[in-house]
């Protein structure tokens, strides 16, 4: 499949959101809509900025168009959206913004992802986010196998003594030598696992004295992985020295939480769905039953971190049968393979468990940040937990 290809793919799937909404066009400046909309091309300048420098106009009839500036048009129109076919409308960057270029050229009920031009359809977005073709799963497993290598690298290099800052600057290096962004790198040593769900490495100051945290017995690396605007999430231990008492067994039980959760995941059902076993399965295995109090779950992924997080309630539907239809009656590939991404995260003090897999129309899940080099831990000694899940042991 083609860029132009997947491009024409994500335009139908938007412009039946428009027909289903009554949106005459919609406006998309956020990167990861932008993202989402073109099969992965780049709008933003800076990568810690949702909003990007330009943006896409989709019609609900008719092609997509760059709305932006002269700055950006140049490098857009060369290299992003023009081999797409978009076309163009382009002001000078000192006058106007995209919203109030469309207004004047354009009439009828207009929307757009940042509120900046009719009613705010980011939220309403997020199953397009989630919704993955052919030619992003084949995506997907390659930033996959990147994400595992530069984990695995990291891990390999962490050595007793080593600080929590420079086992980060080491997981975004090998991120970066494999051409992916590194947008999270969060890494815990020792009782700062215990102590914090999103452990920011400690740094020192740029001015005046501060200990620096060093690895001791154990170190946590979380890690998302950016590329063509789809993310990977991974987590993963290494042991340098004596574990605290517990850890090795909660380890292995977070495990067998994360693969009853990933086996529950199935088409059909909703995140809060999958989330309700998810709580049972802390209590099943052992841990306090509000665990997920303090945490999130995590959730589907595709163009965003977690496009979708589970919760109670949650009605977002997993791989609803409408795209399928979509696709059937607007393009002419209605054979392409469709499917979702999830990175699950259960955790529980000093352990946790996250993988990024693929759920395909079948009910078929794949691992793709799998990293056999480290081995598995053993699932088929837990009752009840599916062994054909494999979950990857502590680095050594």
């Amino acid at each position: 499949m083609t860029d132009r290809d997947l491009f024409m793919l994500r335009t139908a799937l938007l412009q039946a959101f428009l027909e289903d909404h009554e949106y005459d066009g919609l406006l998309l400046s956020r990167a990861d809509n932008f993202a989402m909309a073109t099969g992965g091309k780049r709008n933003y300048v800076s990568l810690h900025a949702d909003q990007g420098a330009s943006s896409l106009y989709v019609p609900r009839k008719g092609r997509p168009c760059f709305v932006g500036n002269a700055i950006e048009a140049t490098r857009q129109m060369a290299e992003e959206l023009g081999p797409l076919g978009c076309g163009s409308h382009v002001f000078p960057w000192y006058e106007g913004d995209a919203a109030a270029v469309l207004q004047r050229e354009f009439g009828g009920t207009l929307a757009s992802d940042d509120g900046s031009m009719g009613p705010n359809v980011h939220g309403d977005l997020a199953a397009l986010r989630a919704l993955l073709t052919e030619a992003e799963l084949e995506k997907y497993r390659a930033l996959g196998r990147l994400a595992a290598e530069a984990v695995s690298a990291t891990l390999r290099a962490v050595e007793p003594g080593m600080t929590e800052a420079d086992i980060a600057a080491r997981l975004v290096a090998e991120g970066a030598g494999r051409h992916c962004h590194v947008p999270v790198a969060l890494v815990a040593a020792d009782e700062r696992i215990r102590a914090f769900r999103h452990p920011l490495p400690t740094l020192p100051p740029l001015t005046g004295l501060h200990r620096e945290k060093r690895v001791e017995g154990y170190v946590m690396v979380a890690a998302g992985f950016l590329r063509e605007g789809l993310v990977v999430s991974m987590t993963r231990f290494k042991r340098v020295g004596r574990l605290p008492e517990g850890v090795e067994d909660a380890y292995t039980r977070i495990c067998a939480v994360d693969a009853r959760v990933q086996a529950a995941t199935r088409p059909g059902r909703t995140l809060g769905e999958v989330f309700g076993d998810c709580r049972q399965a802390y209590g099943a295995l052992g841990f306090d039953v509000e665990e997920w109090h303090n945490h999130h779950q995590g959730g589907a992924t595709g163009y965003a971190g977690r496009t979708a997080k589970g919760g109670p309630g949650v009605s977002f539907p997993i791989l609803p049968p409408q795209w399928r239809e979509t696709l059937e009656t607007r393009t002419d590939a209605p054979n392409t393979a469709l499917g979702m991404a999830f990175a699950w995260n259960p955790s529980a003090p000093g352990v946790k468990s996250e993988d990024t897999f693929l759920l395909l129309e079948d009910g078929t899940t794949e691992i793709v940040t799998g990293t056999p080099g480290l081995g598995y831990v053993d699932l088929g000694a837990i009752p009840g937990c599916p062994t054909d899940i494999r979950k990857s042991a502590m680095a050594t």
